[in-house]
């Protein structure tokens, strides 16, 4: 074989080894078939080539590039995913911190789509602030609440406001003086207060009892009541207007009796002859009794 042949194959295996080289450095599996993903996002700080990929906190893949749109100002990332992943087409992928440095890295979040995303195909992505930003943002706004909070009680403890919360203590300090006495009197009369209470019963079981008993008398009321409207007391009144003209009258029998002395002094003739008769049965008792012994 001729030496310029035998420097062109050697030249030609050092490149293909070279590439190779730069392809496994770059983080690519040269080895096996991946399936390529497309995310676009608006700024990639923290990401680079080679930057892992994870399902399921799983390392399924890599990034393989990045692009910069200048048109859009974006950026699309190209993602190589094992093809052992079935990805739902509406999944998207997360830009997120891997640990409390902010190393960053990205995650598949999986969709519930049937359908398969297809190599090729261009996936939402967003993108998860970072730890230290988050606790910077909370510290940021702590020191805002601080700082407001500050402000209001500067605001509140200046000289005049000083004066009126001194007078709101001693007002409060003056009622519960107050109060106090207050529950000391109570204390104190606290068998007088069981008294009325246990008189305030009595009182309302009296009054319960003595309503029952009104209930009663109103009840019976109702019935006379009902009574008398059915009592023919017009009738009645007639009867005795009747009765008292036949008694008026001088020509009735009763009415001679009641206006003749004749009635009078018969009555008093007849008392006369029986007093008569007393007397001599007791003066000549024999005369009018006989006793006979057998």
């Amino acid at each position: 074989m001729r030496k310029e042949i035998k420097t062109g194959l050697f030249a030609v295996i050092v490149l293909a080894v070279a590439l190779f080289m730069i392809e496994f450095l770059k983080g690519k599996d040269v080895f096996s078939r991946n399936n390529t993903y497309y995310i676009i996002y608006p700024s990639v700080e923290g990401l680079s080539v080679s930057t892992g990929v994870t399902v399921g906190g799983y390392a399924a893949g890599i990034i393989s590039d990045i692009e910069y749109n200048r048109q859009t100002m974006n950026y699309t990332v190209s993602a190589s995913i094992s093809r052992e992943f079935d990805i739902p087409k509406d999944s998207y992928i997360e830009v997120y911190s891997s640990d409390i440095l902010g190393t960053r890295k990205l995650r598949v979040r999986m969709g519930s789509s049937s359908v398969m995303a297809s190599s090729g195909d261009t996936l939402r992505g967003c993108v998860e602030a970072d730890m230290l930003s988050a606790i910077t943002g909370s510290l940021d706004s702590l020191m805002r609440s601080i700082g407001t909070t500050v402000e209001s009680v500067n605001l509140i403890l200046d000289e005049e406001n000083r004066a009126e919360v001194r007078q709101l203590l001693k007002r409060l300090n003056s009622t519960a003086g107050n109060l106090d006495r207050i529950s000391a009197m109570l204390q104190s009369k606290s068998p007088d207060i069981e008294t009325l209470l246990s008189n305030l019963s009595s009182i309302s079981a009296t009054l319960d009892s003595a309503a029952t008993a009104i209930n009663g008398t109103a009840a019976n009321a109702e019935a006379i009541t009902a009574s008398l409207k059915e009592a023919d007391l017009t009738g009645m009144t007639d009867s005795i207007r009747s009765l008292a003209g036949r008694l008026q009258d001088p020509d009735g029998s009763i009415g001679k009796l009641m206006s003749s002395d004749s009635l009078y002094n018969a009555l008093t003739a007849l008392s006369n002859d029986l007093d008569s008769l007393v007397n001599n049965i007791r003066k000549d008792p024999k005369k009018y009794i006989k006793i006979s012994i057998f």
